[in-house]
């Protein structure tokens, strides 16, 4: 037997992570770690300023839709920015105080409804034997365990600590307002480099036009949604329509989770009202053909990829948000992530993480 003289290869040494790779993953790890952190532990302060910044952004494309009508146009820019800032403070005004007003007429008729719905109850009690199963069946466990009139104090509650949020909001926006003129010929003399500023310049704008013409449209499209409800649930005789419109058009704004909600508590109104699941049915159906027209066939024709996110990034941001911030987060996620998501676009080496999050790849 002949013995095979050719050369073997050496095998190939163990690849050694490089020290300046391994030191990078960890910083960069330590600061996404670090970042969270003082986003969740700083989320009073920096909350009601992320929507500051938000809502400011809406009330400049009104200030730049403004300035392109033939007389409104020729207006100072200031008082531009003092209307649509009056607007929008009154307009919130008079929607917090129609809620609180329709939260304390619903107050006064808990106890009509909680009877409502335990004498629904006990048929369904009688009807499927569930008092044979356990002692009282669940009208007991109902009139235990439920404490309607608890909650609506807590929800009066709630709305108060809101108003009191809104109030900060608007008025770390009112500031942003008034310094909007001035951040720009302060940003031009701190920075020698006038390309980079016009980068800054043009950054900044091209997330005003996102941010601020998405939000825009989509409070028209949810104050189209809030009144088609409130037609909708006059005809189906449901109580405090208007106060059920009011909160449809502001769930709207939350992705997905918003949608659901909007269906689900009126017609849980609708169950206590009535006591009747029929009745329940049809307000479910109806609201969800007035979600599903609106939600799912004009919203998307009227603003289209404006925002340019891919739909699994909006489901991970509205959860991540909402870990963060809560309810709050979840109403903020498609905001804050363009904003994300438009500062890494603008740098050669984080281009690549916008991509991905995009919904189409171009940024």
């Amino acid at each position: 037997m002949m013995k095979d003289n050719r050369p073997v290869a050496p095998a190939t040494p163990p690849r050694v992570w490089p020290l300046e790779a391994l030191i990078g993953t960890f910083a960069t790890l330590g600061t996404f770690a670090l970042v969270v952190w003082i986003l969740y532990n700083g989320r009073d302060v920096l909350m009601p300023l992320a929507f500051a910044i938000v809502v400011a952004f809406v009330l400049w494309t009104a200030v730049d839709w403004m300035g392109r009508l033939p007389l409104i146009g020729a207006t100072p820019i200031w008082l531009r920015h003092f209307v649509v800032l009056g607007i929008a403070v009154f307009a919130l005004m008079a929607m917090f105080l129609q809620l609180r007003t329709n939260i304390e007429v619903l107050a006064r008729a808990v106890p009509a409804y909680q009877l409502n719905i335990i004498d629904m109850v006990e048929r369904l009690d009688l009807r499927f034997g569930l008092d044979e199963l356990w002692s009282g069946g669940l009208s007991r466990v109902l009139s235990e365990q439920v404490d309607l009139q608890g909650f609506i104090r807590g929800t009066l509650f709630t709305l108060t600590n809101i108003g009191g949020l809104v109030a900060l909001i608007f008025l770390y926006t009112a500031f942003l307002l008034v310094e909007y003129t001035g951040i720009v010929a302060k940003m031009r003399i701190a920075f020698d480099d006038e390309e980079g500023v016009e980068r800054l310049l043009s950054l900044g704008h091209q997330v005003n036009e996102r941010i601020g013409g998405y939000l825009a449209i989509k409070t028209l499209i949810n104050i189209l949604l809030g009144s088609a409800s409130y037609v909708a649930l006059l005809w189906l005789g449901v109580d405090l329509a208007g106060f059920w419109a009011i909160v449809i058009g502001l769930l709207n704004y939350v992705p997905y989770l918003g949608s659901a909600a909007g269906v689900a508590l009126p017609s849980l109104m609708a169950l206590a009202q009535t006591g009747n699941l029929g009745q329940t049915a049809l307000v479910v159906v109806v609201l969800s053909a007035l979600q599903f027209i609106i939600g799912a066939v004009i919203e998307p024709r009227v603003i289209g990829q404006r925002m340019n996110l891919s739909p699994l990034v909006v489901l991970l941001s509205l959860a991540c948000w909402f870990a963060v911030w809560g309810l709050p987060g979840a109403a903020l996620a498609i905001p804050l992530t363009v904003i994300i998501v438009s500062l890494l676009g603008a740098f050669s080496f984080t281009r690549p993480f916008a991509v991905m999050l995009s919904n189409n790849g171009r940024v």
